[in-house]
């Protein structure tokens, strides 16, 4: 793992309130000591994402998942550790320098590194050709004749990669870059070894961005009659087209501001919206949308409107689209364009504030939409028609949880369609009595399959205690031994106590994630210091008392039944009458430590 001094993470982290930055990425409300609001990293429709101020920690009851500032910034924002510290340093002001430790992460900053200057250098030279090259200025004129105006033009990076197979491989050599390093960008390929050529060339180009803005790969369109008319660059180390969406830098701030995305085909829909000032839309890259670019927008927003084309392959894409939201459990809608027209062809013959009006305010729900597809297969005139219109319709609807939206569909159908709201009605819920009974048989595995030891128990119960109340730690180690923990993750989070208190560090939950890389450790330590959404009224220092002696007790009882089963096969004296002596031992100990009031001051 990269380096970065303990010092400066610490200074970094002591910086932020961890619920202001939370706060600027989901709504939070307060509720006692805490802060609560519905999590960015799974769909749910009750809050159950807790922020803890006090201890700078954040956790989630729903999908477990949790840590401290780092680990939040790492999550949104798809970074690694030391990257998310370099995020929040620039943020606080503060210089943040961290060296690749091992071999391979050497390689890979380097390599990273190296990419994003060549793909930094391409824009330059792309721009330059656009704006003073003879061959750009046909490119320019196609930007102008979409209705792209030149502020636009330079906010998106525009540039144009000029006809001929070597003009941006010269650059990089004038440069003096590696061009077997530059294949890796995927700028320039090769025909045999050390024979380059520009992978770009006669096209319109779109630099593709990251969320902090850097450019990682390009979209180019061709300026000609040639196949395929769009093209994007390969996947390299820095960009893969499933996982990134065209604009979302662009996108970003407006999203989070409306708690809305559009998520349109192309760049050009892309780039006319944002000139028309609807500045939320998004663009998969030539291909489906898909779960990988829908989680982007988790936690950043409640609606997702989708604007596809209007031809069968924008409704193919919608619904599918559609499938993926419901999965992430967006409010979902779908703005229904009129035919042979794209969002871009819109707002260059009606202007944004047509399309805001008459697009996206009309824009349909999931349910809505797809009864207006169906109708569209469907003649409702007739009644073979109207009869396959209901049997598709019914399975949709069966798939409702809200009875008011459901019996307002029944009824829209009912009219649709000419039947009584009865009969549709009856022939509904048979439909959902029948799914429901092959629903009810799968779940009876529980819980009881995981078998949790009462040692393990108790050990849970008190590191709990300890995670939120770490004043108890050095009192606490001073009758127990992280040896007395199963081991395990609980022995591991106990040896980590240990070690910051005889450090004189403070044992808080955010700072004990820092010697943990494992995702499912940090879920443990957030387990265990946000044991429920309710804070816990009860006296922590009897509690703490009690699991040290059920600790003890058990751990002694384990070893009695241990020794008495090995009596069985022990047929040395000597040997049988020490073990006898230790079962005598440890009967006794647990006899005293049992005794009311043992222990009961040891807290002070």
């Amino acid at each position: 793992m990269a380096k970065i001094s303990g010092d400066v993470v610490e200074e970094v982290r002591n910086h932020f309130d961890i619920a202001d930055v939370i706060a600027s990425y989901i709504d939070l409300k307060k509720t006692g000591r805490n802060y609560v609001g519905l999590c960015p990293f799974h769909s749910e429709k009750t809050p159950s994402f807790s922020v803890s101020p006090e201890k700078q920690i954040f956790h989630c009851f729903g999908c477990q998942t949790g840590g401290n500032l780092f680990t939040f910034i790492m999550q949104m924002e798809g970074l690694s550790f030391p990257e998310a510290v370099r995020y929040l340093g620039e943020k606080a002001g503060i210089q943040v320098d961290y060296r690749p430790v091992t071999p391979e992460e050497k390689r890979r900053t380097h390599l990273r590194e190296e990419l994003q200057k060549l793909h930094a250098l391409a824009q330059k030279y792309y721009q330059h050709c656009l704006w003073e090259s003879s061959q750009g200025k046909n490119a320019l004129q196609y930007l102008y004749n979409r209705g792209i105006e030149k502020e636009t033009i330079q906010e998106f990076g525009l540039g144009y990669a000029p006809d001929g197979w070597e003009n941006l491989v010269t650059v990089f050599k004038k440069k003096g870059h590696d061009l077997d390093l530059a294949l890796k960008s995927g700028l320039i390929n090769q025909k045999t070894p050390g024979r380059y050529f520009d992978y770009f060339r006669h096209r319109l180009m779109f630099p593709i961005m990251d969320r902090q803005g850097k450019i990682i790969a390009f979209g180019g369109r061709i300026m000609g009659n040639q196949e395929p008319k769009y093209l994007n660059s390969p996947e390299t180390e820095l960009f893969n087209k499933r996982k990134t969406l065209y604009g979302f830098h662009q996108a970003l701030p407006f999203v989070r501001q409306s708690g809305e995305a559009l998520i349109v085909e192309g760049y050009m829909d892309v780039i006319l919206l944002y000139q028309h000032q609807i500045r939320n839309a998004v663009a998969p890259l030539g291909t489906s949308l898909t779960a990988d670019q829908v989680s982007l927008l988790r936690g950043r927003l409640e609606t997702l409107t989708l604007a596809f084309d209007a031809d069968s392959g924008g409704q193919t894409a919608t619904i599918r689209a559609l499938e993926l939201a419901k999965n992430e459990g967006f409010r979902t809608r779908v703005a229904v364009l009129p035919d042979e027209m794209d969002p871009a062809d819109y707002v260059y013959q009606y202007g944004g504030e047509a399309f805001q009006q008459n697009i996206l305010e009309a824009a349909l729900p999931l349910v809505e939409y797809q009864l207006y597809l169906l109708k569209k297969k469907n003649d409702l005139s007739t009644e073979e028609g109207r009869v396959n219109y209901w049997k598709s319709a019914r399975k949709i609807l069966a798939a409702l949880s809200e009875p008011v939206e459901k019996e307002e569909y029944l009824k829209k159908i009912g009219e649709e369609i000419n039947v009584s709201l009865e009969v549709l009605r009856g022939d509904l819920e048979k439909i959902i009595r029948g799914g429901s009974k092959s629903r009810k048989q799968v779940s009876q595995k529980s819980a009881s399959n995981t078998t949790v030891t009462p040692r393990e128990k108790v050990e849970k119960e008190l590191l709990s205690c300890l995670l939120r109340e770490p004043s108890f730690v050095p009192h606490v180690f001073r009758r127990l031994q992280p040896e007395d923990f199963t081991p395990g993750p609980y022995h591991d989070i106990a040896m980590c106590m240990v070690a910051r208190a005889r450090e004189e560090n403070e044992v808080d939950p955010a700072s004990l994630l820092g010697y943990f890389s494992d995702p499912e450790m940090h879920k443990l330590i957030m387990k265990l210091a946000f044991p429920g959404l309710q804070e816990n009224h009860f006296n922590i220092k009897k509690t703490i008392n009690d699991c040290i002696r059920k600790m003890k007790s058990l751990r002694w009882s384990e070893e009695r039944e241990q020794l008495i089963k090995s009596l069985q096969k022990e047929t040395n004296r000597e040997k049988v009458s020490a073990t006898l002596q230790r079962i005598r031992d440890l009967k006794k100990w647990e006899d005293e430590l049992n005794r009311p009031g043992e222990g009961e001051d040891f807290c002070g």
